[in-house]
C-alpha cells in the first residue's frame, strides 16, 4: 500500500475532529487536576509530559489531514507525521501504564512484579520507536512497509498485554483489600470505586489496543481512525482516576478528601484494618496519618450496682446500663502496608 492515497480523506478528517474534541477534554480535566493543591511533583511532571506528547500528536494528526488533501503530497512528510504520531501515542501509553504499575507497587511492595511490568512497558515502547524509525526505510503503509509493519504489530500486541496484566494485578489486589475490610461505606465503597476505575481504565485501554491490532492485521481503514484517538483514551483514563478515584460527595469533608487524594496519588500505602473498643460515649480518635473511619454501634445491657452519691440519687442493684461497643475501622494511608 503506497503512501499516496493510502488513507481516505473522510476517515482522516473525522478522526482528527474526534481527536481534537478528546484533546480539548483532556486539557480541561488536566487544568482541574493541576488547580488542586498539594499535587505530588512526580504526578505533575508525568501529566505535563503526557499533555505535551498529546499536543505534538494532535499537531501531527492535523498535518496528516493537510498533507492528504494535497494533490501530490510529499511521501517523506506524510511518513514523518505518521512516525511522530506513533511515538507520541506510545509515550502517553507508557506514562499511564507506569502510573498504574507504581500504584500496584505502593499497595504490594512487590519489586518482582513491578520490574516485570516496567520491562513490558519499555519493550512495547522500544518496538514502537523502532517501527516509527523503520517507516523512513520503507515509506509505505500496512503490510507493504515490510519489517516496520511486523515491528509495529509486536509493539501493539505487547502494549495490549501490558494493559491487561496491569488491570488484572490491580483488580486482584483491590479484591483482597475488600475481603480484609469490615462491611462499611467509608472503607469498602472507597476501595470498590478505585477498583472499578483502575481495572476499568486498564480494560478500556487494552480493548482499544487489541481492536487496533486486529484492524491493523486486516488492513482496515478504521485502524487509522482508532489510531488517532488512542493516546487520548490513555490520557483521559488516568485523569479520570486522578479526579474521581477518591472523591465521594458528602462522605468526607473537603479537607479529608484533599488529604486522601494527596496521599493516594502514588505516595503512600494502605495499612491493615484496626479494631478498637471503647466505653460508652467515647469515640477513639485514630492517630497518625490520614484515616478513613467507619463506626458501627451495638448495644448490650449490663447489670451494675452503684451506691448513693452525695446528692442522694442512686441506681438500684440489677438496673441495666446501656453501653456501646464501637468498632472503628481505620485505613492508615501513611504508616504501614497491607
Amino acid at each position: 500500500m503506497a503512501v499516496e492515497g493510502a488513507v481516505g480523506v473522510i476517515p482522516l478528517v473525522a478522526s482528527s475532529w474526534l481527536n481534537f474534541m478528546l484533546y480539548t477534554l483532556e486539557l480541561v480535566l488536566c487544568g482541574f487536576w493541576l488547580l488542586r493543591p498539594t499535587r505530588p511533583i512526580m504526578n505533575r511532571l508525568g501529566i505535563v509530559i503526557m499533555v505535551l506528547s498529546d499536543t505534538i500528536c494532535t499537531g501531527a494528526i492535523c498535518a496528516e489531514v493537510v498533507l492528504d488533501l494535497v494533490p501530490q503530497p510529499e511521501p517523506l512528510r506524510f511518513i514523518t507525521a505518521l512516525s511522530i504520531k506513533i511515538v507520541t501515542t506510545y509515550i502517553t501509553a507508557a506514562i499511564v501504564q507506569l502510573s498504574f504499575s507504581y500504584l500496584f507497587f505502593v499497595l504490594t511492595k512487590n519489586w518482582i512484579v513491578l520490574g516485570a511490568l516496567v520491562i513490558l512497558i519499555f519493550v512495547h515502547l522500544g518496538f514502537s520507536l523502532a517501527s516509527a524509525a523503520l517507516l523512513f526505510k520503507s515509506p509505505s503503509l500496512g503490510r507493504d512497509s515490510g519489517i516496520a509493519f511486523t515491528v509495529n504489530t509486536i509493539g501493539a500486541a505487547t502494549c495490549a498485554a501490558t494493559d491487561l496484566i496491569v488491570a488484572i494485578c490491580l483488580g486482584y489486589k483491590f479484591l483482597k483489600m475488600i475481603r480484609r475490610t469490615m462491611p462499611g461505606y467509608g472503607t469498602r465503597s472507597l476501595i470498590r470505586r478505585i477498583l472499578a476505575l483502575s481495572v476499568g481504565s486498564g480494560a478500556v485501554c487494552a480493548t482499544v489496543t487489541l481492536l487496533m491490532l486486529i484492524l491493523l492485521l486486516k488492513d482496515s481503514f478504521i485502524f487509522n481512525f482508532m489510531n488517532a484517538i488512542q493516546g487520548r483514551v490513555y490520557a483521559l483514563s488516568i485523569l479520570v482516576n486522578y479526579l474521581l478515584g477518591l472523591s465521594s460527595p458528602g462522605s468526607r469533608s473537603s479537607d479529608d478528601q484533599q488529604d486522601l487524594s494527596r496521599n493516594f496519588h502514588f505516595r503512600t500505602s494502605v495499612s491493615s484494618v484496626v479494631f478498637h473498643s471503647t466505653e460508652a460515649g467515647q469515640v477513639p480518635r485514630p492517630s497518625g496519618g490520614t484515616q478513613i473511619g467507619v463506626v458501627t454501634k451495638s448495644a448490650e445491657h449490663r447489670a451494675a450496682e452503684h451506691s448513693s452519691d452525695s446528692s442522694g440519687t442512686s441506681l438500684a442493684h440489677g438496673d441495666a446500663v446501656r453501653l456501646q461497643d464501637l468498632k472503628v475501622v481505620s485505613c492508615d494511608l501513611k504508616d504501614s502496608p497491607l
